[in-house]
């Protein structure tokens, strides 16, 4: 309901300011650069939504389960150790750590209390709000080099701001809240390269790429689906595709053998990949079961605003985000799917982690969707 009203305010916003741009049929001079009324206010939505998620971030320390059990933990104990002891790879019983994820926000955790000089978890939730603000940041500075209007960006950036599955209590100190801006500077590198507006996206995207890998597994599912994307532009631009797969395919390689020489050959503890081979005749009824739980206790209850947002794709028309749009799609779907092959069940997967990891790809979708609106007002970037 709040991403509905705040979605009505921007409308409101950029009606009123068609209007305002002609007083009796004639422009309204205003100093170049100066915000209009709607504009001033779209930029505060934003700034409530990441001062509401500081103070959600800042109330207390952080408290989630995967931060205490597996991120926190992980960059407490390398701290601690003043580098990265063997036994986060080969001690079963700290198994619950899972050993096979990526160790870059352990990292980032470990060189803040290196900095601050002890491993203080409450001064180090600051990190998150700062990640929203840079994220909404990128997105609106990347909108407007793509010829959105000002008030078309800011208006996406507020409501990408009020986006509480992503800013929650709960995400922070959680990996989901980097990697969606990861997962957006990958987005608007790979759309870059493929459009030919940026002789630097490639380098960009290969630091997207190294940046997502290193942060989640979910990483290597995100180069997957852009791989298929550059794929898909293969024929119209072979030497631009070409380009976009060695920026995708060689940062991940390098990243996924570092790792393994590194920590050695460790399973992925969640899922059984014998649903792939001697198990594969049970696994069209694991993915029924994922989509039904998906459909019943994710999607259903988020109707409303699921909803608005293909409303907001369909009204859509200027030429790309389209391949931004099918980037989100692949990754959707392939969390869904991956529920198959949980170990303890794609139900309990889908409950426990498939709303969160889906919302790391709202900046995303918001900045395809933007995209694809450029500016359904009428409005020229000249004029914004």
């Amino acid at each position: 309901a709040g991403i509905l009203a705040v979605a009505a305010l921007a409308l409101a916003a950029a009606w009123l300011l068609r209007r305002s741009n002609s007083a009796g049929g004639r422009p309204v001079q205003r100093p170049k650069g100066a915000l209009t009324k709607a504009q001033a206010l779209l930029l505060l939505l934003a700034l409530l939504g990441v001062a509401l998620y500081t103070l959600r971030a800042l109330t207390e320390p952080m408290w989630s389960n995967d931060f205490l059990a597996i991120w926190g933990f992980k960059g407490k104990t390398i701290f601690g150790a003043a580098g990265v002891p063997r036994r986060l790879f080969t001690d079963p019983s700290i198994a619950f750590s899972h050993p096979e994820y990526p160790l870059g926000l352990p990292f980032l955790y470990a060189a803040l209390a290196f900095l601050l000089g002890r491993f203080d978890d409450h001064a180090m939730a600051l990190l998150f709000p700062l990640l929203q603000a840079a994220t909404l940041s990128a997105l609106f500075g990347w909108l407007r080099r793509r010829g959105a209007s000002r008030t078309l960006a800011l208006a996406a950036a507020a409501l990408l701001a009020q986006f509480e599955a992503l800013s929650s209590a709960f995400l922070t100190g959680l990996a989901d809240v980097p990697f969606s801006l990861a997962a957006l500077l990958f987005g608007m590198a790979l759309a870059d390269l493929l459009d030919g507006t940026d002789p630097f996206a490639a380098r960009r995207l290969a630091v997207a790429v190294l940046l997502a890998v290193s942060i989640k597994n979910e990483g290597l599912l995100l180069v997957a689906a852009g791989t298929l994307v550059a794929l898909a532009s293969f024929a119209r631009a072979r030497s631009v595709s070409r380009s976009a797969l060695a920026a995708l395919l060689v940062p991940a390689a390098v990243i996924v053998a570092a790792g393994r020489l590194w920590k050695g050959n460790l399973p992925l503890r969640d899922f059984d990949l014998a649903y792939l081979t001697a198990r594969l005749s049970e696994l069209l009824a694991r993915a029924g079961e994922a989509l039904s739980t998906a459909f019943s206790e994710v999607i259903l209850p988020a109707s409303a605003g699921l909803i608005a947002v293909a409303i907001l794709i369909a009204a859509g028309r200027a030429p790309g985000g389209g391949r931004l749009l099918a980037l989100v799609a692949i990754c959707a779907l392939s969390y869904l799917l991956v529920a198959s092959l949980a170990v303890a069940g794609p139900s309990w997967l889908i409950r426990t982690s498939f709303a969160r990891t889906v919302s790391a790809l709202a900046p995303l979708a918001a900045a395809a969707i933007a995209l694809r609106l450029r500016d359904p007002f009428g409005e020229s970037t000249a004029k914004s």
